[in-house]
């Protein structure tokens, strides 16, 4: 017998001992029928990835199209934060040659460099956000992977009777889990 032969018999052999148990199980099949692998997401690596690597837990989740997002936000706060930091020092440098002049300086760049300074901790600020909503978005997302979001999770709006007696026509909201 040959290997193709033999693993057809033993296929065999395995769905008539189904059928013998689904006879005697009155016809529920679902009680014999192994059930498919569930796929899960662990969050403690999905938060682990992403706070290596921004992007990477969404990756591991599968959640592509989130990286782009997370990235370019990541590199637009970092570029802005560098574009201020370095004019802060421009103005921080020129206030100090200016106190060298007059012992009040300049107060037009006194003014730029705490704006530059603002704008900069903002900006730092932005990015600390980002990188902990991306550590939170990945827990989250690996958290909810195997969520089933099917048919009957639904809101629908029908026109029915409602349990109070009032006249005319009305509209019942009923949420169905």
């Amino acid at each position: 017998m040959t290997v193709l032969g033999l693993v057809l018999s033993s296929t065999a052999a395995v769905a008539q001992s189904i059928l013998l148990q689904d006879s005697s199980s009155h016809g529920r099949v679902q009680d014999t029928i192994p059930s498919s692998p569930h796929l899960t997401k662990s969050p403690a690596l999905a938060m682990g990835l992403s706070a290596m690597l921004p992007g990477a837990g969404q990756v591991y989740n599968r959640s592509y199209w989130k990286v782009p997002i997370i990235a370019g936000f990541g590199i637009y706060f970092g570029y802005e934060f560098f574009q201020n930091h370095r004019q802060y020092s421009d103005y921080r440098d020129q206030y100090s040659a200016s106190l060298l002049i007059s012992s009040v300086g300049d107060r037009r760049l006194l003014a730029l460099r705490e704006f530059y300074k603002e704008q900069r901790d903002t900006f730092g600020w932005y990015f600390l956000i980002l990188y902990l909503v991306n550590v939170a978005d990945a827990y989250v997302d690996a958290s909810l992977f195997d969520f089933d979001v099917g048919d009957a999770l639904a809101i629908r709006f029908a026109p029915g009777a409602g349990s109070l007696p009032a006249p005319g026509p009305r509209l019942v909201l009923r949420l169905c889990f």
